[in-house]
């Protein structure tokens, strides 16, 4: 993340945004998302059911909250992430708790 989009974090002054908690949000969701498939797929799987959604959920608050092109940049980090967990996991149509990223194993 660059030095502009976490000082924009910083500005927000919400203690759930800063630039360190999007930061270690990126990094898990990084972790998460180059995990091996075996590791993704499956009910009953910590990674997806909880800690992947939980820090995917940090850094889409984020790009809601930064001004467009600040979010744009971010984005631009994030989006790659998002394809390949999309190519790790697969949908579940029975989980329907509003967000892909919360649906899927």
């Amino acid at each position: 993340m660059s030095r502009r989009v976490a000082h924009a974090l910083d500005r927000l002054d919400r203690e759930d945004l800063d630039a360190a908690s999007v930061g270690v949000a990126l990094r898990q969701w990084k972790w998460a998302c180059h995990a091996p498939t075996a590791k993704l797929q499956g009910e009953h799987n910590d990674l997806t059911e909880f800690i992947a959604p939980f820090e995917r959920d940090t850094l889409e608050r984020a790009l809601r909250a930064l001004p467009r092109h600040l979010a744009r940049e971010l984005r631009s980090h994030v989006a790659p992430l998002d394809e390949l967990y999309i190519a790790k996991t697969v949908p579940v149509p029975t989980w329907t708790n509003g967000n892909w990223w919360e649906n899927r194993c």
